[in-house]
């Protein structure tokens, strides 16, 4: 049973504000029916029980006036993340609410081209990314401390900031959806997952310019705080132009019992990327017991691993990352793959198996590249260990092609304790110290 929007008196032409039409049939209970056709709305609160049953051909287009979002308080569970110059209205908004769906072959646009249109020159890069205004819509989709949550067979597009955030919910099932977005526009995540458990993520395929999903353990200011633990993504195509396509870390919690598997990654800066304490302003996470398994990966970075990349703070991250496991990777790469601890910190406990990687490049470079875009820094080697315990390489392979110059080391260890090589094949010496 659905409620079929145009009985609520919404219009679907493109034009006319069909926010309050919406919202009704929302109120009346149940999925929401949208026939072909642009609905142009404002925020939407979603109730329990109900969601959005988008038919092929409909679209919910968000409107181009910040005058119809919630605002930045609505509930207390909100935040705006003033750094990165957004507000904290969004598209779709669900709240302690249970049982929900968004699902049948539509689409949602965040009409980024309606908000985003000047080019910033200030930050350096070429071409430029587009000016961020202020009142930007924040995450597209915002569901917070719900459970029970499915959204299936829709695309997501043209977000002017992240395009899916969970936070804090239960019993997640995300499948079959396709996010494109805008590489110009800075801060575009695809899915953002949050303090969230048992959640399922499969067969997407995600083309951001930012991180494609992002695991989070940051439970300010939640209600009910817990880990960000059993989460499971597979048969996924992730593309993260200037940022990353699988990024764990962020906040002061933790991140356990996840699993990435059967996962293809292409024109991406880095494939995989595990940091504690992402700034100085965070106390950093506590990382374990993640997988990544069955991944063809094309990255100009193959991993960064890292406690602390804040590193010129004075205090250096006490958290650790333990019990990672690659197994069965190949792929190609132009910089360093990092592996980096502190002197106060802990990784350990890391395990690479039947790992293939062809590495291009020149080795040694700066932070930024020629066209000013950061996090781009490699080094001579083309896997760099600094304070780490326990990592062990099995049927591990380092090859070059023919593009490849400036390589010293295959493998480069700096105060790392007990590291082991079983049936590996390097095209360069290692150097460990």
């Amino acid at each position: 049973m659905y409620n079929d929007v145009k009985e609520f008196g919404a219009v679907g032409d493109g034009v006319t504000k069909d926010t309050q039409a919406i919202q009704a049939a929302l109120d009346a209970g149940g999925l929401v029916f949208f026939p072909p056709g642009t609905y142009l709305s404002g925020t939407l609160h979603l109730r329990s029980g109900g969601g959005l049953l988008l038919s092929p051909g409909a679209t919910l287009l968000a409107s181009p006036d910040p005058e119809d979002y919630n605002k930045d308080d609505f509930c207390p569970q909100n935040r705006v993340f003033q750094t990165e110059i957004v507000s904290g209205s969004h598209l779709i908004a669900a709240v302690e609410v249970k049982d929900i769906a968004i699902c049948g072959g539509g689409r949602i646009c965040g009409n980024d081209s309606a908000w985003l249109t000047e080019p910033d020159h200030t930050l350096g890069v070429t071409p430029p990314f587009l000016k961020r205004r202020p009142d930007r819509p924040g995450q597209m989709l915002f569901f917070c401390e719900c459970s029970n949550i499915t959204i299936h067979d829709v695309e997501l597009t043209g977000a002017t900031y992240w395009h899916c955030f969970l936070h804090g919910c239960e019993n997640v099932g995300i499948h079959g959806i396709r996010i494109h977005s805008n590489p110009r526009v800075i801060n575009n995540d695809g899915i953002d997952i949050d303090c969230c458990r048992q959640v399922t993520i499969s067969d997407c395929i995600i083309e951001t310019g930012d991180d494609c999903i992002t695991l989070r353990g940051n439970s300010e200011p939640l209600k009910t705080m817990h880990a960000c633990e059993y989460v499971t993504v597979s048969n996924c195509i992730l593309s993260s132009y200037f940022a990353n396509a699988i990024r764990v870390g962020v906040g002061g919690g933790e991140i356990r019992h996840c699993c990435f598997n059967g996962i293809s990654i292409f024109r991406t800066r880095t494939a995989i990327c595990l940091v504690s304490r992402y700034s100085s302003a965070s106390r950093g996470v506590d990382i374990s017991d993640i997988d990544f398994c069955n991944m063809q990966l094309h990255a100009k970075r193959p991993f960064n691993i890292k406690l602390d990349n804040a590193e010129d703070e004075p205090s250096p991250c006490r958290r650790t990352i333990r019990d990672i496991r690659f197994s069965n990777v190949s792929g190609t790469a132009q910089l360093t793959g990092f592996i980096s601890g502190t002197t106060e910190g802990k990784i350990e406990r890391l395990r690479f198996q039947n790992i293939s990687l062809i590495y291009g490049g020149c080795g040694t470079r700066p932070d930024r590249d020629e066209n000013g875009h950061w996090g781009c820094r490699s080094t001579c080697n083309a896997i760099e260990l600094t304070h780490t315990s326990d990592i062990v390489f099995s049927d591990v392979s380092i090859n070059y092609d023919e593009t490849a110059s400036g390589w010293k080391h295959d493998i480069s260890a700096r105060n790392c304790n007990v590291l082991t090589f079983n049936r590996c094949h390097f095209s360069n010496e290692t150097d460990e110290q």
